[in-house]
């Protein structure tokens, strides 16, 4: 189940439609799951995926609304992510070019 909901999240990133990304995590906040996804496991799979692809709107919008809803400690685990995803997304920006 995880993989499945991070493959559709970077299948919306890969098309850079923030809405349909946005809306999709709005549906999935309101689904009821037999087991509860692994919330920090997606949002770094699909926090670096944006930055790989680099999409600056995509990972401020994870960072700022997703990542301040988590816990202390899901904050804690993830916070390592940022300076990398940063990284890629200047290293994205060197290719466009």
């Amino acid at each position: 189940m995880n993989e499945q909901i991070v493959q559709e999240c970077k299948k919306y990133i890969t098309e850079n439609n923030v809405c349909a990304l946005q809306v999709y995590y709005q549906e999935l906040t309101e689904s009821e799951f037999p087991q509860a996804p692994d919330w920090p496991y997606i949002f770094q799979k699909v926090y670096l995926h944006a930055c790989l692809k680099g999409l600056p709107q995509v990972s401020e919008w994870l960072e700022k609304e997703l990542y301040t809803r988590m816990d202390p400690i899901q904050k804690i685990a993830l916070r390592q992510i940022f300076p990398y995803g940063k990284h890629l997304l200047t290293q994205a920006e060197k290719y466009k070019k």
